[in-house]
Formats: C-alpha cells, structure tokens, sequence
C-alpha cells in the first residue's frame, strides 16, 4: 500500500469512526487535542477513539508491545505504585460512595480540576490552586505508562502508549462527565458516568500489567466493583 493509499484508507476508517461515535471529538477535545490531559494519545495521532468494547473485541498485539528495560520499569513502578493504588482505590471507593448516596455537594471539591498560578500574591505565595487527589491522580497514570511503555531508545511515543494515554484522558473525561451530572443532581447521569471510567481504567491495566512482572513488582488488580 502506497503512503496515498494508507492515509486515504485511515480517512475513511476516521470518518466511519465519526459515524459511529468514536472518532473526531472536536467539542470535547479541541482542536488539538488541547483540551485533554495529554495531549499526544491515540486519538491526536490517529483521529480515533476505541473503546473498552473494542479493545475486547480487538486485543493489543503482542508485537505492538514495546521493549522496555525492567530497571527502567521497577524504577517507574517503584516511584507510581503508590499514587496509581491511590487513584483506583479513591475511584471505586470514596467516589463510588459519594455517588451511590447521591452527595452531591462533596462531589464538586472531590473532582475539582484545580487552577494554574497566576504569579504570586501578596504575601510571596503561589496563587494556584492543586488538583484533587482523585484528578491528580489520572496525571500519575500517564506517567507511569511513560515508564513501562516507553523506552528511551523509542522514537516518538509508542502505539501502547497512545492507546493508554488515550484511555486516561476518557477517564479524565468520564470524571467531568460526573462532575456535571452532580451539578445536576442526576444519579442516573453519573452513575452511567461512573461505570465508563471504570471500564477506561480496567483498559489501562490490562495494558501496563502486560509489562509488569515479578522483576517490576505485583500487577495492580482489575476493578470488579460496581454501580
């Protein structure tokens, strides 16, 4: 297939994708992508946006997996294990919770983004506002996958790679989804809401738990709960 032929047959597989819900997401992404979390994921390379469903259905290929030295991979898990165990165990329990009781004040600080710095204030201190724990904690998945899903020696970011950044951000993305159904008071919403994170984070372990082993530490365990 000629470089013409391939980007043609990508258009048409973007445009069916489209279709079918699943490709370009301008309104919620922007334009490039710079609305999601990190940006460069599967989608801003390749205008496609598969699903939990699709990655069942389709699994990774093992030769799609990349080589990635184990000290390289120990010394990322060692430094992210703690906040990626954080993050899942604040998803499926606090929030969970928060979300079954229908609590819908404690939801917004639970799930606010934070604010940049704007210089300093008066008394010399930073003006920005951090993250919760549960939105910092979508930042700390990325940034284990560079670990054990990029080598040093890779040019440009590999395909799995992608593939979980992409998932991250739709998890980022299910988490303002909640956010706007609390403000709504609307159980169903962020329920529905709820389980699509779910699944985008059980995608993203079975992932990086293929390059996880007994010379990197234990597998982080897929998330069986509920709502």
């Amino acid at each position: 297939m000629t470089e013409i032929e391939a980007r043609d047959a990508l258009t048409k597989k973007v445009e069916a994708a489209t279709a079918a819900g699943k490709g370009l997401d301008i309104e919620r992404r922007g334009q490039f992508n710079e609305k999601a979390l990190f940006s460069e994921d599967f989608y801003f390379k390749y205008g496609l946006r598969p699903t939990p469903d699709d990655m069942k259905a389709k699994p990774i290929d093992p030769d799609q997996m990349p080589f990635v030295p184990v000290q390289r991979r120990y010394t990322g898990y060692k430094k992210y294990q703690e906040r990626v165990s954080q993050g899942i165990a604040l998803y499926t329990g606090e929030l969970r919770t928060l979300i079954q009781e229908g609590k819908w004040a404690e939801l917004k600080p639970f799930l606010d983004i934070g604010t940049k710095g704007q210089g300093s204030n008066a008394q010399g201190e930073g003006t920005g506002v951090a993250a919760s724990p549960m939105r910092s904690s979508c930042r700390a998945l990325g940034l284990f996958a560079n670990t054990v899903l990029q080598s040093d020696n890779d040019n440009g970011t590999t395909y799995a790679n992608l593939l979980v950044r992409h998932f991250v951000n739709e998890l980022y993305f299910a988490l303002d989804d909640i956010a706007a159904a609390a403000a709504a008071r609307d159980s169903k919403a962020a329920k529905l809401a709820w389980t699509r994170g779910r699944d985008y984070i059980n995608t993203y372990l079975e992932i990086v738990n293929r390059n996880i082993n007994a010379k990197v530490g234990d597998k982080f365990a897929i998330i069986d709960a509920s709502l």
